[in-house]
């Protein structure tokens, strides 16, 4: 049995060699099946979420370096600035200004010319139709799936909503409340909810998709439909989670799904150091995990299965 873990690894590193405009989560489902020998038709929607995380990781990274490339720019010219004297720094600053508001123009350039690629490119730069809710946020009809979780990140970042105690957690204020009708979300909760306002962009392909569907379910046997439908919904429900995984988690929430639990341990895991630096695969448990899992180490593809016992049964 292939585990979530091994999944991810392998859709990460794919992705990270594949063209994002021409990429799709199909051809990414295909690969992993050949890749591993399965069949994913039933775990669609986990690996969709698994690519919503990683856009969101290359946004994050991104940002990161734009804001580390702006920094040294300033520590630069802050340093060129104190060289000159008085008179060649009125000189200095012009060309400095010249220079910047020249760079500004070309960005707008090429942030243009993206934007006309991305209308007429595929994969995940596909543009789509928002949701009436979405577009009231974000006030444009239409966007690539991409710039939809770029400019959300970028609305949570400048009205300050991610919890002070833990970043991968959002507050939601009144425009977020009405687009996912809750009080606050999990980014990877966020991915998920997101997936309902963004729309096929051609809505008569819509309706055609739409009328086939109930000729498709005559052909299909009931019980094996009523089985894929169960699968399906298994898979991504929230399972009732143990006391003790409720305790260690620490925020409180009894449900979550299962590709949830797994990212947040890792999460702890690496926040805390605890892979052996000797080999990255294996885990040296600190109190908190041995309480939970009653081990001293454990390999980290085993995470799921020592993971089981603590998903409940409802």
């Amino acid at each position: 049995m292939v585990l979530d873990s091994e999944l991810i690894a392998r859709l990460w590193e794919f992705l990270g060699e594949s063209d994002l405009n021409t990429t799709t989560t199909a051809i990414v489902r295909r690969r992993l099946e050949e890749d591993f020998g399965i069949d994913l038709t039933d775990r669609k929607k986990f690996i969709r979420e698994q690519v919503d995380l990683y856009l969101q990781n290359q946004f994050e990274n991104a940002e990161e370096q734009q804001q580390q490339q702006q920094n040294e720019d300033d520590q630069t010219a802050k340093i060129k600035s104190e060289e000159t004297d008085g008179s060649d720094s009125d000189d200095e600053e012009e060309e400095h200004e010249r220079a910047k508001n020249k760079k500004a123009t070309s960005k707008k350039r090429s942030k243009g010319v993206n934007s006309e690629g991305k209308r007429r490119g595929g994969g995940f730069n596909k543009v789509s139709r928002l949701s009436p809710q979405l577009r009231e946020l974000l006030g444009v009809p239409e966007m690539a799936r991409t710039e939809v979780v770029k400019q959300m990140w970028v609305y949570i970042r400048e009205k300050n909503l991610q919890d002070p105690v833990n970043k991968k957690n959002i507050i939601c204020d009144e425009p977020l409340h009405a687009l996912f009708g809750v009080e606050s979300i999990d980014m990877f909760q966020m991915n998920k909810a997101l997936s309902k306002h963004i729309l096929p962009l051609d809505s008569d392909e819509v309706k055609s998709t739409e009328k086939e569907k109930p000729r498709k379910h005559e052909r299909e046997d009931p019980d094996e439909a009523k089985g894929k439908e169960k699968r399906q919904k298994g898979f991504l429900a929230p399972l009732q989670l143990s006391d003790a995984l409720v305790k260690f988690l620490g925020t409180g929430e009894n449900e979550l799904t299962r590709a949830v639990v797994i990212k947040r341990m890792w999460d702890y895991i690496k926040e805390n150091n605890l892979q052996d630096p000797a080999d990255k695969r294996k885990v040296i448990c600190d109190e908190k995990l041995k309480e939970l899992f009653e081990v001293e180490t454990f390999h980290g593809f085993t995470v799921t299965k020592l993971l089981a016992a603590h998903f409940l049964k409802s």
